[in-house]
């Protein structure tokens, strides 16, 4: 099982150049049956760049989306995951908080492997991302 970051739901919703193609072949898995694991983190970040780029339209089409894929596992985010990214960060100087706080909720989740485009996460012990 993988975890999906938002970048993935960016790319695909906002048919990026660079990155759509691959954003959307990564859905079409999941869609196809893979199971993996999103979180309620993940949907407010994506919900929000939607807004801020003024594509609050396709808010509605991502949550159309989540609801389409039954092998995509959406976690609550908890108090206890940002207590335990401040635990990873721990002499640390982050990048990104909330990247250690979905480090936090993918070891939760029993997950060692991302969908992310993003590099911070190559730098978080027992994370293999995948892209």
């Amino acid at each position: 099982m993988r975890f999906v970051d938002s970048n993935v739901f960016v790319y695909h919703l906002s048919s990026d150049p660079a990155y759509g193609e691959r954003a959307a072949s990564i859905l079409k898995r999941v869609e196809k049956g893979e199971e993996c694991v999103t979180s309620t983190l993940v949907i407010s970040q994506v919900c929000g760049y939607m807004k801020w780029r003024k594509k609050a339209e396709a808010i509605p089409r991502f949550i159309g989306l989540l609801r389409a894929l039954p092998s995509m596992t959406k976690m609550e985010t908890t108090f206890a995951d940002f207590a335990r990214a401040a635990e990873l960060l721990e002499g640390r100087s982050p990048t990104s908080w909330d990247d250690f706080v979905i480090a936090a909720q993918m070891n939760r989740a029993g997950v060692g492997e991302i969908y992310s485009n993003d590099a911070d996460f190559d730098s978080i012990s027992g994370i293999r991302r995948i892209f």
